[in-house]
């Protein structure tokens, strides 16, 4: 079967595939079922017939399966996965019962949690010259689910993706968007903020689409940038690195050129556009000039090792006797004379605010 996939420009096929006994916290992990599952509940709660539309999707089966329960699943990306995605429908305990593949398009009948499904796979890249085309076959869909942030280049793009998305859908993503592009966010529980659930490039936000917004693919744009850029400013996932600062601040410059090219392209037309602006300018000023440092982002500094533990805990990734060694650790650096100071943290915190006033310098005094 997986052979024929591999050889067909196109084909039907009947699977010999039965249903699988699967653990899927054996494969995602258990926090990540439970998350997933919480933004089931939010997105599909009575499990009805939806659509979800999964752009760069690899072939990723379990955890858009898991999230949304949909009826037809719709993943779409650069390169070809059928082969891929056949082997995880199996994997999550799906029955395939007919495979068809013309062109750069495969579909699969299969049956998943007892309710037949339908997933349509379109192995295009997603640019300016094949989005119009894509989004015309594929349709509106009920749900927009991204595991990784992407980008796709352009923020028209982008605008075009969400613009797709049905007004009262919901889009699942590890990036955030809020009322100025249309969109109204859903708040997990708070213990599913930590670090053991994290999830893409950040953590799994879900928003209700209240309606498009001209210029919405700038705006999150805007908000990407200004994520980047507020995790640079602030040691990013390790921590401040004296020793890294030239490349740090390198990347800190060009995500803060980025940041205002972004900010200077929405239009400000009426006054209440003028007045939205102005108040996105007061967030970029307080996240990235205002806000003070804190030690747990110094490299090396007890608090900092804190933190690293802490992570490693969640993620079950210490043996009992790392576990002792990294104490250890901890407690040699509070007694260190070497141990970071604030000051240390200070200097860290001027640099990037230099860098700021010089890409921004009518924005602060």
């Amino acid at each position: 079967m997986e052979k024929e996939l591999e050889k067909q420009p196109m084909k039907t096929a009947v699977a010999p595939y039965g249903p699988t006994e699967v653990n899927l916290a054996n494969k995602l992990g258990e926090r990540r079922v439970e998350l997933l599952e919480a933004a089931r509940k939010v997105v599909n709660p009575h499990r009805a017939d939806i659509t979800v539309f999964y752009p760069a999707s690899g072939p990723d089966v379990a955890n858009v399966l898991v999230a949304t329960d949909a009826k037809k699943l719709i993943l779409v990306d650069k390169d070809p996965h059928g082969v891929n995605i056949l082997r995880e429908i199996k994997e999550v305990g799906g029955q395939v019962t007919n495979v068809f593949q013309i062109g750069n398009k495969t579909e699969f009948d299969f049956v998943w949690n007892g309710r037949n499904r339908k997933l349509v796979f379109h192995n295009v890249e997603i640019n300016k010259e094949s989005i119009d085309k894509l989004l015309a076959e594929v349709g509106q869909y009920d749900v927009y689910f991204e595991k990784k942030s992407q980008g796709f280049g352009t923020s028209e793009i982008t605008e075009k993706l969400l613009g797709n998305l049905k007004p009262g859908g919901h889009a699942i993503t590890d990036f955030e968007l809020d009322s100025h592009i249309g969109f109204e966010k859903h708040q997990l529980d708070e213990k599913f903020e930590g670090e053991s659930y994290w999830y893409g490039n950040h953590r799994l936000n879900i928003h209700r689409k209240l309606r498009n917004v001209k210029g919405m693919g700038l705006r999150l744009h805007l908000n990407r940038a200004l994520f980047n850029a507020d995790y640079t400013r602030n040691g990013g996932y390790i921590g401040i690195d004296e020793s890294a600062y030239e490349p740090t601040f390198r990347t800190y410059r060009e995500q803060l050129l980025d940041l205002r090219r972004t900010y200077e392209a929405i239009p400000a037309e009426t006054k209440e556009e003028v007045e939205d602006k102005e108040n996105i300018k007061r967030e970029i000023v307080e996240r990235l000039y205002k806000a003070k440092g804190d030690m747990s982002k110094v490299l090396n500094s007890p608090e900092n090792l804190e933190r690293q533990l802490q992570h490693l805990i969640e993620m079950r990734a210490l043996s009992s006797e790392s576990h002792e060694l990294f104490v250890e650790r901890i407690r040699e650096a509070y007694s260190s004379p070497n141990r970071p100071t604030e000051q240390q943290l200070e200097r860290f915190v001027e640099e990037g605010r230099k860098v700021f006033r010089e890409v921004f310098p009518e924005w602060v005094a």
